[in-house]
């Protein structure tokens, strides 16, 4: 590093060097006399004569190319993924012209820790092959799912809550890709597979009818131009808002949301979702209070029914005056009532008879 800066600080001072004694040069030459054959009769020419600020001197301006490009290094465990990194160092070998050699030295310098020592102690006909060492590296640290399970993780994706079109199609995109490495065998179709599942997947039900019917009208659409038609129909349906119609919104309220549009749905939705939640509090309140008059009217009304329960056992039949029965179920002989108020007791046993006068009122 140091030699190839010393070495463009010597050109550099020889290339100025050079500049000023050119310039020195062509300022001390005398000037050159060119004769010119007699004009023909005719119009006058009028020629124009050199400046005098051509040999002005210009100010001089450098230009720095850096010739490094920094690699970050590899452990394995965190930070960068093997294959962000392996993209990374063949940029920066591209850059540099390397041979074959210098390309794994290069590799091996640019790893630490235990992805470090894996290579360390591979024998010399791998340590010494750039090609042999990504390719442990990427059998060691690359992705340990199976083919079935990354199709299975890339047909069951979905626009997650909260998740913005671009960033769902580049989760499809990444998925894709895994599945393409790991696959055995080239897959047909995959940019139609791709853009099919972007479209079959998004939350807006509307933007997902309009997608289907934009691919029956175009089906040579590629996935970028569907979520770029998708973008812009999300922008028109939401001016002004920061957050599109697709996000985190179900079906029912996509379709109402892109009816109505305006820019109030991020001012409307937080309300709206705090009014929901003080709106359950109350309902749990509610339902706790019902709770507790439920029990309580549940404990008075406990007693009454025991002291009830005794008194059916206590029914005197009116005809018969026998215990049990009421009179309309009685089959039994009238017997005489018996007296019960103390007024009538009394007054016959004072000798007096009431008589029909004072029965009836008057």
């Amino acid at each position: 590093m140091e030699e190839e800066l010393q070495e463009l600080r010597e050109t550099i001072a020889q290339l100025k060097a050079d500049n000023e004694r050119l310039c020195q040069e062509c300022s001390s030459a005398p000037p050159v006399s060119v004769d010119f054959p007699p004009a023909a009769p005719g119009p006058s020419i009028v020629t124009s004569q050199p400046s005098s600020n051509e040999h002005t001197a210009l100010p001089e301006r450098y230009v720095f190319i850096p010739l490094d490009r920094r690699c970050p290094k590899f452990n394995g465990r965190v930070g960068l993924s093997i294959d962000e990194w392996v993209e990374e160092a063949q940029a920066c070998m591209q850059a540099r012209h390397m041979s074959v050699s210098d390309k794994a030295f290069f590799l091996f310098d640019h790893l630490e820790g235990e992805a470090r020592e894996e290579i360390r102690y591979r024998p010399d006909g791998e340590r010494n092959d750039p090609v042999k060492i990504v390719s442990v590296l990427r059998e060691v640290y690359g992705c340990s799912q199976s083919y079935v399970s990354l199709q299975e993780a890339f047909f069951s994706r979905r626009q997650r809550e909260g998740e913005s079109l671009l960033e769902f199609s580049l989760a499809l995109m990444g998925l894709l890709e895994q599945v393409k490495q790991k696959s055995p065998y080239a897959i047909p179709n995959c940019q139609v597979l791709l853009r099919d599942q972007f479209v079959e997947h998004v939350c807006d039900s509307a933007l997902r009818r309009e997608l289907k019917q934009l691919i029956r009208c175009q089906p040579t659409l590629t996935l970028l131009e569907v979520r770029s038609e998708a973008l812009r129909w999300e922008r028109e349906g939401m001016p002004g808002s920061s957050r599109g119609r697709s996000h985190s919104l179900p079906s029912v309220c996509g379709i109402q949301y892109g009816v109505q549009g305006g820019s109030r749905t991020d001012l409307v939705r937080y309300p709206r979702e705090s009014e929901l939640g003080e709106l359950r509090e109350m309902l749990k309140v509610k339902q706790d209070q019902l709770n507790k008059l439920t029990q309580s009217f549940a404990r008075l009304q406990g007693p009454r029914l025991r002291s009830r329960s005794p008194r059916s056992s206590q029914v005197i039949c009116r005809r018969c005056q026998k215990p049990g029965h009421f009179a309309r179920e009685c089959d039994g002989e009238h017997a005489p009532p018996r007296t019960h108020f103390p007024s009538v007791v009394s007054s016959l046993a004072e000798g007096g008879q009431p008589g029909p006068s004072a029965s009836s009122g008057n």
